[in-house]
């Protein structure tokens, strides 16, 4: 472990200078337009760095309805508690008609931050508009018609087929509602009119974004008179910004900086367990990764307890976090390097040249390993590093490539392992995920996985409406993906926030596109530099 613990030090000084230093520099920079934007008498605003901002705020694009939910300013109809467990939000009540029939009744007087209405008509609208315009959205369930009673306050969904889990999907902030005006559609992208405690007041695409309070939040006006939000991509540099007092808040800190300022008075430090896992995807089509033996002499070889303590996370036991329901009872993979050496050996994949790499068919065991770092932290790459050393020691090349376009490269299938931090429970419920990422036709199978057994109790899962049920099948698919190393499933990242002293209030939600919400403050008498 020491080995690889200074091996991995090297490579991220490396890491560090390449790629995170001149982004370090440019947050340096930025500092003097961050302080200057708050004045010395607004003792009731934050400034808050963002590791995802791009060049919309309209939920239709991309991931961008994430953004407006953290900001505090985008509401969807119904969100997830820290348990996972559905609460209502812009809607009251919801219940299954048939099972291809939902109904969902708004909050009676909601209103947007310009004053008008929120009825059901406008929502409405805003799913339909989702449906024709995000290519994501039909992931979660296809419409087949949507009708809306503004007397009523009710929303009906008519599917092609049935979605159990339709109101927990409706938690993704892809269905974030907002006002769609009758002209100057552009408003959406750049100053989206929403329901939540606040209000988007200016918007610099892929640098800042400033709210306000909504003053017709249906809570009452939020406390703070601005929050301002910083994109800064990486950990190193959001870290830099907030000792220098230039940010209030920043969240994914890599664990050894999060060690460092659990001692440190001058800030507050929460950290969670979430519902994400830091995976390896293989790539089935590979002529070594076809062969389940390879697959799980590989899986045996990980030492997952050591990449645990090196992150600051826990050792993964399958696809989904024993934290939450669909994660219990899952078989897990113990690490045992003799017995993956063993495996291999006895199906005679032995190393014939003695050149250190096993073979097959006569051709080294050679791996490419895409990667990228996530949200700008080092976790992907340690992992990586410990993966390569624990594979040489079993006779199994891999080469480490950065890739800076990482989404493209594993959308053509240009890997044969690549790393990924996914939410594997992204609404609360475990079926969208699954099938999206297993079925065999998923269309987010990039590794181009395909099991008939599998696919087969992922038919059931969408057949199923009983929670209980739902969380049964899930745990048969789990221990189905680790007995047929589906993919290498390492560990589970904790959330951490950490933010300066005068900050109150502030709750580090489970599911990370919530941040601020209507009740985080700071100590009255402090001030902004």
């Amino acid at each position: 472990m020491l080995k690889i613990k200074n091996q991995i030090k090297k490579l991220l000084s490396v890491f560090f200078l390449v790629f995170i230093l001149p982004l370090a520099i440019v947050s340096c920079g930025k500092s003097d337009n961050m302080t200057a934007g708050t004045s010395a008498n607004n003792e009731k605003s934050l400034k808050v760095g963002l590791f995802f901002l791009n060049y919309s705020l309209d939920p239709k694009d991309y991931f961008n309805g994430w953004i407006l939910v953290r900001v505090g300013a985008g509401e969807t109809l119904l969100r997830l508690d820290d348990k996972g467990s559905l609460i209502p939000a812009l809607a009251e009540q919801f219940k299954v008609i048939n099972k291809t029939t939902y109904e969902l009744t708004l909050k009676q007087g909601i209103k947007f931050s310009d004053a008008s209405e929120l009825n059901a008509d406008m929502v409405k609208r805003n799913l339909e508009r989702i449906f024709a315009y995000s290519p994501r959205a039909k992931q979660y369930f296809e419409p087949l018609k949507i009708s809306a009673d503004n007397t009523k306050r009710t929303i009906t969904i008519y599917t092609k087929k049935p979605c159990p889990e339709l109101f927990y999907n409706l938690c993704e902030p892809l269905f974030a509602v907002i006002k769609l005006p009758e002209s100057n559609q552009d408003l959406t992208v750049s100053l989206p009119v929403t329901t939540g405690p606040y209000q988007i007041s200016s918007f610099t695409p892929n640098e800042h974004i400033q709210v306000t309070p909504n003053p017709y939040f249906r809570d009452g006006k939020a406390p703070l008179s601005s929050i301002d939000f910083y994109y800064i991509p990486d950990a190193q540099s959001r870290l830099i910004s907030l000792k220098a007092g230039d940010l209030d808040i920043i969240t994914t800190v890599d664990y050894p900086d999060f060690k460092l300022l659990q001692n440190d008075s001058a800030f507050n430090t929460q950290s969670t367990p979430g519902p994400r896992t830091d995976v390896v995807y293989l790539n089935h089509n590979n002529e070594f990764l076809k062969q389940k033996i390879i697959r799980k002499a590989i899986s045996l070889a990980i030492n997952r307890n050591e990449i645990a303590q090196l992150t600051g996370s826990e050792p993964a036991s399958g696809v989904i976090s024993p934290h939450f329901d669909f994660g219990r009872e899952i078989t897990t993979t113990d690490y045992n390097p003799s017995l993956a050496a063993s495996l291999l050996d006895t199906a005679k994949i032995i190393d014939l040249n003695h050149d250190g790499i096993r073979e097959f068919n006569g051709q080294n065991i050679e791996l490419n390993y895409r990667l990228k770092s996530d949200h700008g932290s080092a976790d992907s790459l340690i992992i990586a590093q410990c993966i390569k050393e624990d594979l040489a020691a079993l006779g199994i090349k891999v080469n480490l490539i950065q890739t800076e376009n990482l989404s493209a490269a594993i959308s053509a299938a240009d890997f044969d392992l690549c790393s990924a931090n996914d939410s594997a429970l992204p609404t609360g419920d475990s079926g969208y995920f699954l099938k999206s990422r297993y079925h065999s036709k998923g269309d987010a199978n990039f590794g181009h996985y395909a099991n008939q057994d599998l696919d087969a109790l992922l038919s059931k899962l969408e057949e199923s409406f009983e929670r209980n049920k739902r969380v049964k099948l899930t745990v048969q698919i789990a221990n189905l993906l680790n007995e047929d190393v589906a993919a290498l499933y390492i560990s589970y990242p904790k959330l951490n926030i950490v933010s300066s002293n005068r900050v109150k209030d502030l709750h580090l939600y489970t599911f990370d596109y919530y941040l601020i919400d209507s009740k985080v403050n700071v100590d009255a008498g402090t001030f902004t530099n």
